[in-house]
This record gives C-alpha cells, structure tokens and sequence, in this order.
C-alpha cells in the first residue's frame, strides 16, 4: 500500500512539494536518512542548496533527476561528496573552467557560484540533458556560464553517442565498449565532437585553470585533445576513473611527463598516490601539479552547507 500512495504523491505535483519538504523537515529531527523514502519519493520541483560561500544553488527536476534528489535528501555531501568540497574550493580561484561531462550542471553551477569573476564552459552533447543543464544555469540567473552541445575526445567531427534512456540518462558515452558492457545502453545519437584544444584557441582561452571530466572512459581521450593546453597551463584536473576499462595507464602516460600527481579522492579525502587506480565507489580523482601541503589545505572539510526547500 505505502509505494502505491507514494507514487500518488510523486504524480501530483501541487501536494508533492509540501509532502518531501515535510517528510524531510520531520527526518531531520530525527537525525535520520531514510534510504526508502530517498529511492521511492524524488524530489519534483526547486531544490535549493546553500553553499559555504553564503550563496544558493539551485536545481530543478521532474522527479527524473538523480543528482537534484541525492541533494535534496542529503544536502551538500548527496552526490560525489569526497568530490564537491576539493572542487569547490578550486572553482573559487579558478578564471577559467571546463566542465566535461556536466549533465544537469552540478559542477557547472557549482564553479560559477564559487567565482562569480570567474568563467565556466560546460559541455553536454546529449541534447535532452543539456535542456535540463540550461534550465538550471537560467533558474541560478548565472551570466557566466557557457553551455556548448559537443561532446568532448581527440579529434574534430561527429560520432555516435551513447546513452541508458530516460529523461536524464545517468551514463552516456562516446564509448562503444562502454555501451556493448552496459546492458540497458537503448539509444544511440550522432553528436557533433570538439577537442578541448580546438576550443581554447576558438575561444581564444589565454589560460585553463580548472577541468571536471567525467566522460565514461574517454577521459584518455579528452586529454589526448587537450595536449597543447595541458602543457602550456598543467591546469587542476578533477577526473573520474572507471576501473576495468585499461585508462589508468593511458593517463598515466599522458599526466606523468607534465608533471602531475595524482590523489584519489577517497571518503576520508585526498590520499596521494604513486599510480592511478580505478576503484569500484570512489572513481575520482585529482590530477594536479600542486604541492601535498597545497592539496591538503585546499580539501579541509567545506561541510556545512545546509539544502533547504
């Protein structure tokens, strides 16, 4: 009977905003998360975050939004929080960052929120996604943002671009292995593709300060197209890593000759490593030129930030 009722709830919008603001309110008396509650009654409507910088993030879904409903639920640590305090803190010094795989624009917003002086890219190719990344960018009246409809690899044109279905596929790639491996993989769409740095000089980007890639595992070849910039920059890289897909050792040969180390960024934070290693929960990593006691600093705990309806 509770599902049934909760699915009631979810299709009637007017009634749903009060009955997840409540539910959560009572739930934070208690001092509690419901993994039930989470799962079978998403969030539709604003969802509203406050950061550590005292401005509001915003985002809005149709229930259809996993990112929108980790946060509302779970506030600032609900999606990727042994990511979001270290990318924070970079975006806030940050000129210049891209956002590769952006999707609904966490991280785009995110970046654009921590320096308004400061100027975010995001790239989005799945044109259903990046409907919903614009809206977001509009609804945080954001004038520093760009959102561009390429995807992202090591050459200039089209290919086919993968996706799992839905209104807001949480895994789309430029992969065909990714997509053969991926079961519920559906659809497939040509997309026009761009190397980052095609962009920079189109864009006439003097300096690249702050990348997210998150790309499916093509993230090798994201960097393969952004050769020239890399070295002239070494810009911070926060990099998702999925392991069994062999791109450990194809970034390692491209990050290694710059100069960069690498710190997996685990739930207790960064922990710095001698090679980089897919692993299964926590795939992010830090890809940077900086000094350990620069990292360290940079990743102290931003927890605080508390999400409000």
């Amino acid at each position: 009977m509770l599902i049934p009722l909760l699915k009631a709830i979810r299709a009637y919008e007017p009634l749903h905003g009060a009955v997840t603001g409540g539910v959560r309110g009572l739930l934070s008396l208690m001092d509690a998360k419901s993994e039930f509650v989470i799962r079978h009654l998403p969030r539709t409507g604003d969802v509203t975050l406050r950061l550590p910088n005292g401005r509001d993030l915003r985002l809005w879904s149709r229930g259809d939004d996993w990112v929108a409903n980790q946060i509302f639920w779970r506030g600032w640590e609900g999606h990727e929080p042994e990511v979001v305090s270290v990318f924070f803190r970079l975006a806030a010094e940050a000129r210049v960052t891209l956002d590769v795989g952006a999707h609904v624009g966490y991280f785009t917003l995110l970046a654009a929120l921590a320096n308004s002086a400061g100027v975010v890219h995001a790239f989005e190719p799945l044109a259903r996604v990046r409907e919903r990344l614009e809206r977001n960018v509009a609804l945080n009246t954001l004038t520093n943002v760009h959102c561009h409809g390429d995807a992202v690899s090591d050459r200039v044109g089209t290919q086919q671009f993968f996706d799992v279905g839905g209104a807001v596929p949480s895994s789309a790639s430029l992969s065909h292995e990714f997509a053969t491996r991926n079961r519920h993989v559906t659809a497939s769409v040509e997309v026009p593709v761009t190397t980052l740095d095609a962009f920079v000089e189109r864009a006439a980007l003097s300096r690249v300060d702050l990348v997210k890639i998150d790309t499916e595992a093509t993230e090798p070849l994201v960097l393969t197209g952004f050769a020239r910039t890399l070295a002239r920059d070494h810009p911070d890289l926060l990099c998702e890593v999925l392991p069994n897909y062999g791109v450990e050792t194809r970034l390692d040969a491209i990050l290694k000759p710059l100069g960069y180390r690498y710190y997996h960024l685990a739930p207790t934070g960064p922990t710095s490593s001698p090679e980089i290693r897919g692993v299964r929960g926590a795939r992010n990593y830090l890809f940077t030129v900086r000094e350990d006691i620069d990292v360290q600093r940079r990743s102290r705990d931003l927890v605080g930030a508390q999400g409000s309806a």
